[in-house]
């Protein structure tokens, strides 16, 4: 089973972080894991009158401090109920305050959701997530529209995806997906999606099928884990690759999609590869929440 202690969810009180409050009980109830409610007050600035003196910060009152801890407290009380919960109000910069947090409570996974707004969420994922994804270590679990996100079934998650580009972190992010799909007793795809012709050189799908296989059928074997006849599939397509992934996860009716962001492989020099250059856009198309690994 994977090892999973404590969970951080950054809150705004907003309908799309309430939307993330499902998988957030499906994660604290199958690990056993505390769930950390974390809502961050941000710094106010004040611009000098004159001269070049840098911007002031006020001092957040404390009525404010008041009515957040008061919100806090009671956001998704229902939806939580049973469940061991802390719930924080601090000050600062909320992406430095979320990665502190993380690092300083060993946290093994954040979920938050995206915030584009307007004309704009398409191009956007929203500047906190944004950095959160660069500088937390732990995956994050993240998706859009989720104050629209509805629950059909009696399982928690009838299916994972996961894609994967063949490259150094692809086995990590494969073994997280799969790890994934054991526990919640899920079926599992794992795709691959070779580029269109012109964009780079382009390797013939029917190749890299046994390609993905080996590496799939090596990472379960090597963490002792196996799926029923059925409930694993592997699949090489040609296409666009955010669109085309994302058009896999919701023909399989995933409810979680995990991609790699390709830390393991910038940390020893690299810059990741095709897959995680696209992971903004995977996490802006994709039809279900979004686990960067």
């Amino acid at each position: 089973m994977t090892q999973m202690s404590r969970i951080l969810l950054p809150v705004d009180f907003s309908e799309r972080c309430l939307g993330m409050m499902h998988y957030a009980r499906a994660f604290a109830e199958k690990y056993d894991a505390e769930l950390i409610l974390l809502h961050i007050v941000n710094p106010v600035f004040v611009a000098p009158e004159v001269g070049m003196a840098p911007a002031a910060v006020i001092a957040t009152p404390q009525w404010l401090i008041n009515e957040k801890s008061k919100l806090i407290d009671e956001f998704a009380s229902s939806e939580l109920f049973g469940l061991r919960v802390r719930r924080l109000v601090y000050e600062g910069i909320p992406e430095a305050q979320i990665a502190e947090m993380a690092k300083s409570e060993d946290v093994q996974l954040v979920i938050m959701p995206t915030h584009g707004y307007g004309v704009l969420r398409r191009f956007l994922i929203g500047s906190v997530t944004a950095k959160v994804l660069d500088d937390v270590a732990c995956p994050v679990l993240t998706g859009v529209h989720m104050e629209k996100h509805a629950y059909d079934s009696k399982e928690e998650f009838p299916t994972i995806a996961c894609a994967v580009d063949l490259k150094s972190g692809s086995a990590e992010t494969l073994l997280a997906a799969a790890r994934l799909a054991h526990d919640f007793g899920s079926k599992l795809g794992v795709v691959h999606i070779s580029p269109p012709t012109g964009q780079e050189k382009q390797a013939n799908p029917a190749d890299l099928q046994p390609q993905l296989e080996e590496l799939v059928t090596q990472q379960l074997a090597a963490n002792n884990l196996a799926f029923e006849p059925g409930r694993l599939a592997c699949c090489v397509q040609s296409g666009e690759i955010a669109p085309s992934i994302c058009g896999f996860a919701e023909r399989v009716g995933a409810k979680i999609l995990a991609v790699g962001r390709g830390r393991s492989h910038a940390a020893e020099g690299g810059k990741g590869g095709r897959l995680v250059m696209h992971t903004y856009s995977i996490i802006r198309q994709s039809p279900c929440p979004v686990l960067s690994v």
